[in-house]
């Protein structure tokens, strides 16, 4: 099962929350996340927070996994169809065509931003938007997209709204696509960052690898006797 999520950092764990991931590897992503196909995950370091699709044969995993981050986040999760499975629910039979999800962990290059696409159909035009989006025959949606390389993009049909991402050299280029939709529904678009783009952001501040010794004694196995002494002032 395919799931969307959001997370938005407690202002009182921002710095050890942001500097532990900076620290993380691809391999430690893994580990940590048994049982949890991560798909993609954009984060916007300016608000400490972001959003991540996923794939899981049950919640348990999922749920096992933002666990290790609920004490200094926010983490929400729904359930989230890709294009293929929306317009199969919305046109009732399987699309003509198949959109790829090949590139969805893409790098831009130099003259390349991420931007996230966070769209919202209007109440009066949910199912005007949503028999277009489903209408759309391979050439259109090529051509939607215009000077734009989609990344990826997920649709939750129960509210009328949805995510996608996508590669840009300019904000001409995002907003042209956005406003082929301005009739239906509200897009909020803004740059983001891979795991990778932000990881090596944080890690090359002055003061990173200091802030990572205090994190990780903050992280170190405290006895029981102590813990207790902490919390009745023994």
């Amino acid at each position: 099962m395919l799931y969307l999520g959001t997370w938005e950092i407690f202002d009182n764990s921002r710095v050890a929350c942001m500097t532990y991931f900076a620290s993380m590897t691809p391999e430690d992503d893994e580990k940590e996340s048994q049982g949890v196909k991560l798909i993609g995950r954009w984060s916007d370091a300016g608000t400490g927070s972001g959003t991540f699709i996923c794939e899981a044969d049950n919640y348990e995993s999922i749920a096992a996994w933002l666990y290790n981050w609920s004490s200094m986040a926010n983490i929400t999760i729904k359930p989230i169809c890709d294009d293929n499975t929306a317009r199969e629910i919305l046109l009732g039979k399987t699309p003509e065509y198949v959109v790829e999800y090949d590139n969805v962990d893409a790098e831009p290059s130099d003259a390349e931003v991420i931007f996230a696409i966070n769209y919202k159909f209007l109440e009066d035009k949910k199912l005007d938007g949503q028999k277009a989006f489903a209408g759309l025959s391979k050439e259109q949606d090529d051509a939607d997209s215009g000077d734009c390389e989609p990344l990826g993009r997920w649709h939750d049909l129960g509210t009328g709204s949805g995510y996608a991402v996508a590669l840009a050299k300019s904000e001409k280029d995002i907003y042209a696509w956005a406003n082929n939709w301005a009739g239906l529904c509200n897009c909020e678009i803004k740059p983001v960052l891979t795991d990778k783009q932000a990881r090596k952001m944080i890690s090359s501040k002055p003061d990173f690898d200091a802030k990572l010794t205090v994190v990780k004694a903050s992280m170190a196995p405290v006895s029981l006797y102590n813990r207790v002494c902490s919390i009745f002032k023994c």
